[in-house]
């Protein structure tokens, strides 16, 4: 072989061992008609989904070349006119998808060691959320038929399973500390407050530091610092201190605080939303007791978490659900300043205070409250 063709052997070589491998997704379905859309996406900035991209289904087949990855992030796989999606993890490789019209969550996945893991991750979640929708209905009808002590331990069995599920999945994050599914897993652990910001921060200092500083890393490690701050919060609005004074605005556009609307002997502080399904059945209750307490010293304030594109909402459910006391909201769902001062996660929650803006008790529903104020106020 001549001296020429030796230097362009070496240089195939040397292209074929540095070219980067190509980022592809392979898809075949046996039942998704012909022509349906198939939208691929990612999670943006605010936590909605945007389109990358958009396919076709035909004779049964769909592709995306989507542009290289710098590292792996999350994607979705949607179709037009169907329930659910695929969750995959983009990779600088083929990627083959097997989709199922009636079942998407079921739908296979090949390619990538992070989608394997991923799939190890995501089958315990649906595993888990099958055993604890069980316990929730098997505690609905418990509930209705009056069975307490049947309520009692169905609640001890699913804390037993969020326990469970906790430890499973630190387990996965310790031992694939340089795989991005662990950013996943561990943004789970700590949206959901099933872990204490303390443990989210000591998992999140055992990654890799590639994914620290990745741009899902960096916002995990935002989450971490809003737990920890909430966690605060918490702490400071517990029974036997002092409420945090706030003010915001009024559905009238001014603006109230908390000493202006305090009761002359007690007030609950109520954190709510339109949205929210257990505090619209809880209004009821609470509507009873203002209306028998409040000419005994009694106020209520309510902290709406509705959005503001929700306003109108907001106001009517006001209205039909006869809420006459004082409202406030900042309109911004999870992120109203005032529940965060108090560090609330869900709703509904209330806080009970006394004339000196002592909180004296926390969270109290239905009988709860009303034989509690009739404890204080007595019988009207």
């Amino acid at each position: 072989m001549n001296k020429f063709c030796l230097v362009l052997a070496a240089a195939l070589l040397l292209i074929s061992c540095t070219k980067e491998a190509d980022f592809k997704i392979i898809g075949t379905t046996p039942d998704i008609e012909n022509g349906t859309n198939v939208f691929l996406q990612k999670i943006d900035e605010n936590n909605r989904l945007a389109n990358v991209d958009t396919t076709v289904v035909k004779e049964g087949k769909f592709s995306f070349d989507p542009e290289q990855v710098s590292s792996p992030e999350m994607l979705i796989l949607s179709f037009e006119n169907l329930q659910g999606n695929i969750i995959l993890i983009a990779e600088n490789l083929e990627i083959t998808v097997d989709a199922y019209k009636d079942s998407l969550y079921t739908s296979k996945i090949k390619g990538g060691a992070e989608n394997d893991f991923f799939k190890v991750y995501y089958d315990d979640v649906v595993s888990s959320n099958k055993e604890k929708q069980k316990l929730q209905q098997e505690g609905s009808m418990a509930m209705q038929s009056g069975d307490t002590t049947k309520v009692a331990v169905i609640r001890n069995e699913f804390e037993a399973i969020n326990n469970a599920d906790k430890r499973r999945r630190i387990k996965l994050v310790e031992e694939h500390p340089s795989e991005f599914v662990s950013v996943i897993i561990l943004s789970d652990l700590v949206g959901t407050r099933i872990i204490e910001a303390t443990e989210a921060e000591r998992l999140f200092n055992s990654l890799d530091k590639s994914l620290q500083e990745a741009d899902k890393g960096v916002k995990l490690n935002e989450m971490i610092a809003q737990l920890k701050a909430a966690e605060t919060a918490a702490a400071q609005a517990e029974v036997g201190n002092k409420a945090p004074d706030f003010t915001a605005p009024t559905p009238e556009g001014s603006q109230l605080s908390l000493i202006e609307a305090m009761g002359k002997k007690y007030t609950i502080i109520d954190f709510w939303a339109s949205w929210c399904k257990p505090c619209r059945e809880e209004n009821p209750n609470v509507v009873a007791v203002y209306n028998k307490y409040h000419e005994k010293g009694l106020n209520i304030i309510s902290v709406s978490l509705d959005r503001a594109e929700a306003k109108e909402k907001w106001l009517t459910a006001i209205e039909n659900d006869q809420m006459n006391w004082f409202h406030v909201s900042n309109l911004m769902e999870w992120q109203d300043p005032v529940a965060r001062k108090y560090g609330v996660s869900a709703i509904p929650a209330t806080y009970l205070i006394d004339e000196n803006g002592i909180i004296i008790e926390k969270n109290l529903r239905g009988e709860a409250l009303q034989t509690k104020m009739q404890e204080l106020l007595g019988e009207s």
